[in-house]
Parts: structure tokens; sequence; C-alpha cells
């Protein structure tokens, strides 16, 4: 999506079914004003949620574009930057705390940069309900993964016509969390920070017995967009992609270890290690080389939480920060 763009809904005849009151929305963002804005407007006027029901999270710097629409929202600023997974938290306690709300839609800052459907969370909410072959239902998200059986690996799931199918894992993403799941006390570990915390969170809801399902709608509708080369393309006019960013190396490579230690088998660490291998010889510079290195020792030693050293810079391009420098 075009930022400053709202997307169109899908049939742009048709008046969109708002989603029910029990669904309250979570938008976290990080020093991106300008997509969270679009998302926000996006849930308001084609997604149809009433204000009240979203909730927009900042992780200690930025916001959104217009103090009209943070005033229109609820806005929950936290004291510092805790992360995707910190953030998240905060999201779904403040969903949960109405008693009245049984599903949290989880948004990420740059989530419509994707040609998901749009509208969704109504259409999504209904065959959710309707579907009695997975009574247990955790999560469901937009794109999804599997474990390959190559340690921490996993792939891309596209179900070919299949509506929703069990994966084992997520990004964030734009996904749905059951209210059963927090009531059971799982939530994104804060420990994590940053990096393959959102498969923790997935692993860790699928351990407490709950299914974390794919939309396969939306899997199919932006699959072109789940290659490397394909989101690099969709989000290299608006924000930084990961080559562009050596500091995300070091999270991956030491909570990649952490997610090991919890939910794998030795055979994941020698795992963990050809793969870093390969990442140290493709790397693009020595501060991701460093972050590697860093991260990996980092992990050995069980140090979690959030480095100093490796944070985000510029969190989305503006006319003064843009793909050229």
């Amino acid at each position: 999506m075009t930022p400053g763009r709202v997307p169109e809904p899908t049939d742009p005849g048709s008046t969109p079914t708002p989603p029910p009151d029990e669904v309250t929305a979570v938008v976290l963002t990080f020093r991106r004003p300008r997509l969270a804005s679009d998302v926000v407007r996006s849930l308001l006027d084609v997604e149809r949620f009433r204000p009240e029901r979203i909730v927009v999270v900042v992780n200690g710097d930025g916001g959104l574009d217009s103090q009209d629409l943070e005033d229109a929202v609820r806005m929950v600023r936290l004291p510092t930057n805790l992360g995707p997974a910190g953030g998240f938290r905060a999201g779904l306690v403040e969903a949960f705390a109405d008693p009245r709300c049984e599903w949290a839609y989880l948004c990420e800052d740059d989530i419509g940069l994707f040609d998901l459907p749009a509208p969704r969370v109504a259409d999504l909410v209904a065959r959710v309900g309707a579907d009695g072959a997975h009574p247990a239902v955790g999560a469901v998200v937009a794109y999804g993964r599997s474990f390959v059986g190559r340690g921490a690996h996993t792939v891309n799931v596209v179900p070919g016509s299949a509506d929703l199918v069990p994966v084992d894992v997520a990004c964030w993403g734009a996904t749905l969390v059951a209210r059963r799941v927090v009531d059971a006390g799982v939530l994104p570990d804060d420990e994590l920070f940053f990096g393959v915390e959102d498969f923790d969170f997935f692993c860790r809801v699928r351990d407490a017995g709950w299914e974390v399902l794919l939309d396969g709608v939306a899997a199919r509708s932006v699959a072109d967009q789940q290659t490397t080369a394909g989101r690099d393309e969709a989000i290299r006019e608006a924000r930084p992609n990961d080559s562009a960013e050596a500091w995300r190396a070091y999270y991956h490579a030491r909570n990649s270890v952490e997610l090991s230690r919890r939910h794998g088998r030795p055979s994941w660490y020698a795992w963990h290690l050809a793969y870093s291998a390969r990442h140290l010889q493709a790397s693009r510079s020595a501060d991701e080389r460093r972050a590697i290195v860093r991260g990996l020792w980092d992990g050995a030693r069980g140090r979690l939480g959030r480095h100093p050293r490796y944070g985000r810079g510029a969190g989305e391009y503006t006319p003064e920060v843009t793909p050229d420098g």
C-alpha cells in the first residue's frame, strides 16, 4: 500500500460489515507515525471499527500523525521501547481488560504495506466461529510458517484452497488472538524483546493446548510478498528492509538459541550454528557479522532483554529520510 493511502474495500460497491463489538484492534508502533496512521485509518474507514475499539500502543517513541486521530482512539504510551514482545503484551492486557472483548486483532504498524484482503476482520471472525473442525482456536494468523525438521528453520505455508489450517508459528502481521490464551496466562515474553519473539509466543499458545490457524484467504493474497524479494519490494519505498538494519541480526541469532532451548531438541543448536555460519558468509557488512557473533555469544550465555547497542534508527522513510539516504 502506498504510504498515506487507505486501501479500498475488496468490493467497493458494498458497505463493509463492522467487526463485532467483542473484537478490539491493537496497533503497535515505534517511530512510524505515518505507517501506523495508515493502519488506524484503514481500521476505521475500511474495517469499520468503532474508534473506542482501537488501541494504539506507542513503544516509547512515536505516535500517530494527527492529534485528532490520537484523540479518537485509545492511546497507550509505554515509557520506553519494550520491543514487539513487550508492546503487544501491553496491548493484549489493555484489550482484554474490557470483559466484553473476546478477540484482539494485533496489527504491526507496517501491515498496510502488504496486500491483505480489506475489509477482512468481520468475515474472518465469522469464518472462525462457523468452523466446527477447530474448536480450540488460540490464534488466527494472516501468514504462517511450519517447522521442517531442521532446527528452528521454517517454511512459509500457502494452502491451495483450504480456509483455516493449523501452522506452527507466524510473524505478528495481522493476527486474531483469543481471550482464552491470555486468560491462560500466555503472553508475549518481553525478555525476548525482538526477533522470533512471535515464534516463541505461538509455540507457547500451542503448548497450552490451543491451535494456531492460518487464514488461507489472507495467505494466498500475500504469498508473493512472503519471499525475501517480495517482502523487500513491498516495503522498499516506505521503510528500511532487514539488510539495511544490521542490528536485527543480533536478536535473531541470540533468540534463536533461546527458542531452541525452550521448544527444540539438542539438534536444533547444531542447525542454528550451521545457518549462522551461512549468514556470516552472506552478510553485507562488518556490523552485521559482529551482530551475529555477539548474538550467538549472548544466546549461549542466556542473556536476554534489550541490548543497548542494537536498536532501530529510522522507522520509516520521510521526505527527510529516504531509501537513498
